[in-house]
């Protein structure tokens, strides 16, 4: 072994050196690996238990993705009336040959500029400011709070003072923000002068992706036009029965109740708009609305994004109860079909909050068919945006319409609390608490050998907890980092255990036993932490749920992994 350390010290520097000046991940994954090579004995590399343990620490080196020497702005959203030539993904280094900086973004210029991307240099004449948000590279897939990070605001200006409508105005839009994907969403209700309204906070995003998220309703319709056929100013709508109406100039009369141009009226619960009157009347039935849609599916068979000519088609489909289905199945049936093409005379139009959204050809097989299933598409000139607006309109669906009209009145970038500095202060100080704790351990037993692994151990654990976080899309905040900290003081105090039990002087006790010995009682504590934290994920909000949901993890990862793992060594080394 001491032949190889002059080795592993210029294998660790060669990291080090590789991971700030080359693609950092596959530096870093070579370099763990060879280091492996380096301090484990072969035969080591036959133990299950070793085996999954560096399988665990490779994979979550890969789901970091690490970026040490990323640099640039990613653009995160772009102003319709932005002249810069820029578009949203895409990545700016310099503006006229100087690195970029925060400050540039809020900068007036007069003139052409040179910008710098990761599309090569472009020219631009821009009076007055870029007209784009923007956000530095990650050096990391981790995604990071508002304390860490930054976010925006919104404040929300409801039609309604009424408790229980804020309430569900909240309740709506956590939904649909947490179904499109955004995290760490904070809401708040605010009462001011005799008005309602609700404070919205999100980790990372954009103003744009906010705003289209937060200013729809969500009243979704699906429209079809019918034009009954007439005789001698009479004829038929057909629905589970038979309304017979007669013209009367630019009126109807149906079912007793004369209705004009451009006027609602209710038949058996669909709701019709008189169009027009004229040889022809034209009507338009409301087929279902946003309470009919049951399920929006998100499987790829049933949402997919599909390129073609000139761009990217989108698609999903939704589930209607049986009330919306019927209804389309009665208006259908009101409708001919055209010769020699297989559709209907008419197709059903969807609108969301009274903006088309799609008009869709109904095939002639799905006359007067209780259709369950429906279709909805659109396109997009990218497939980056294609995904959004998808996105957009299935988190809009799935959550529902709001229970009333709402007005950002408020919508500002939040400036993060803490920052960067803050995670290398806090690795700082956990890396002094490490020692710290090594050296009493080194102390106490007086072995060197336990040094070494209680470090690798301490540390490999810090890391699949968060190559799980950033597999999942887990926010890492101020309470994760707590749960962290919590579970690695669990998980040195552990470590101990198993050192203390495989060091007794017991004779009559194999080493087998006496970690035996050693593991239930670190797996009855992890349990008793697990079960103390469930209550607080379950019914606990904020700070607590992301306490306790970091906190389970790290326990698990700790007793299914890490330990099994710190075991083998121990007794490796004892062994030798």
């Amino acid at each position: 072994m001491n032949k190889r350390v002059p080795l592993l010290v210029l294998v660790i520097a060669a990291t080090v050196a590789g991971a700030v000046l080359l693609p950092s991940t596959p530096v870093i994954f070579i370099g763990a690996a060879l280091c492996f090579a380096l301090v484990f004995p072969r035969d080591m590399f036959k133990n299950v238990r070793i085996v999954i343990w560096l399988a665990f620490i490779l994979l979550s080196i890969l789901l970091i993705s690490f970026s040490f020497n990323a640099k640039g702005y990613s653009i995160t959203s772009v102003d319709k009336s932005s002249a810069a030539g820029l578009a949203a993904g895409e990545i700016l280094y310099g503006i006229n040959d100087v690195a970029v900086t925060d400050a540039d973004f809020a900068r007036n210029y007069s003139g052409t500029i040179k910008l710098e991307t990761n599309k090569g240099p472009k020219f631009a004449n821009v009076n007055g400011t870029l007209g784009v948000e923007a956000e530095k590279v990650s050096s990391s897939r981790l995604s990071f709070g508002l304390d860490i990070r930054g976010g925006v605001r919104a404040v929300l200006e409801a039609n309604s003072t009424d408790n229980a409508t804020l309430d569900q105005i909240i309740s709506t839009l956590q939904t649909r923000i947490n179904i499109y994907g955004l995290r760490e969403a904070v809401f708040r209700p605010v009462y001011h002068e005799g008005k309602g309204f609700v404070e919205i906070s999100i980790a990372g995003g954009n103003r744009e992706e906010l705003r289209a998220l937060l200013e729809r309703q969500g009243n979704f319709e699906a429209k079809i036009t019918v034009s009954p056929r007439m005789s001698s100013g009479t004829g038929t709508i057909r629905l589970a029965q038979f309304h017979n109406f007669s013209v009367a100039g630019k009126s109807i009369i149906v079912d007793g109740r004369t209705v004009n141009e451009k006027e609602s009226f209710t038949l058996e619960g669909v709701e019709f708009l008189l169009d027009t009157v004229s040889d022809k009347v034209n009507m338009t039935a409301t087929v279902f609305n946003s309470d009919d849609i049951k399920t929006v599916f998100f499987d790829p068979q049933r949402s997919r994004i599909e390129l073609e000519q000139g761009g990217y088609r989108w698609s999903f489909s939704i589930q209607l109860g049986q009330e919306g289905a019927q209804k389309f199945a009665w208006v259908t049936n009101n409708l001919e079909v055209v010769p020699g093409t297989g559709y209907l005379s008419a197709p059903i139009t969807l609108y969301l909050d009274g903006n088309l959204v799609d008009s869709l050809s109904i095939a002639s097989t799905l006359k007067g068919r209780v259709e369950t299933e429906i279709q909805i598409s659109g396109s997009s000139d990218t497939r980056e945006s294609a995904m959004k607006e998808r996105s957009q309109l299935q988190s809009i669906l799935r959550s529902g319409a709001l229970p009333t009209s709402v007005e950002i009145v408020q919508l500002d970038s939040i400036s993060p609390t803490l920052g960067s500095s803050f995670l290398m202060n806090a690795a700082v100080a956990g890396f002094i608490a490490l020692l710290g704790v090594i050296a009493v351990v080194g102390i106490r037993y007086r072995r060197p050998k336990i040094v070494l692994p209680m470090i690798i151990i301490s540390s490999s654990e810090i890391l699949i907890i968060l190559g799980v976080a950033s597999m999942i899309g887990w926010t890492i905040d101020l309470p994760a980092i707590a749960g962290i900290i919590a579970t690695i003081g669990s998980g040195i105090n552990s470590q101990i255990m198993i050192i203390d039990q495989a060091l007794r002087g017991e004779q009559a006790t194999t080493m087998k036993e006496k970690l035996k010995n050693a593991f239930f009682t670190i797996f009855g504590a992890g349990g008793t932490v697990i079960a103390a934290m469930i209550p607080l994920m379950v019914i606990g909000f904020g700070l607590l749920r992301g306490f306790a949901i970091t906190t389970i993890i790290g326990v698990l990862i700790g007793i299914l992994i890490v330990r099994p793992a710190f075991g083998e060594i121990v007794k490796k080394i004892i062994k030798d």
